[in-house]
């Protein structure tokens, strides 16, 4: 019993860390998608951009 409560938790660990890395993938892409196609620029608010990137930080620290 002890050994299957131990693979439900690895399980369920590994889950975790896979939609962490999943979140911060979609953040980082939906970052590059809204890169001006006129030029070398973004189109959205620098605080929008930090935010972004902290919560995408924040998500890999936890997996």
């Amino acid at each position: 019993m002890y050994k299957e409560n131990e693979q439900l938790k690895w399980k369920e660990a590994i889950l975790e860390s896979n939609l962490n890395m999943e979140r911060a993938e979609v953040l980082l892409s939906n970052l590059l998608a809204l890169k001006s196609p006129n030029d070398d620029s973004f189109n959205i608010p620098m605080d929008d951009v930090i935010v972004t990137l902290e919560t995408a930080i924040l998500l890999l620290r936890q997996c």
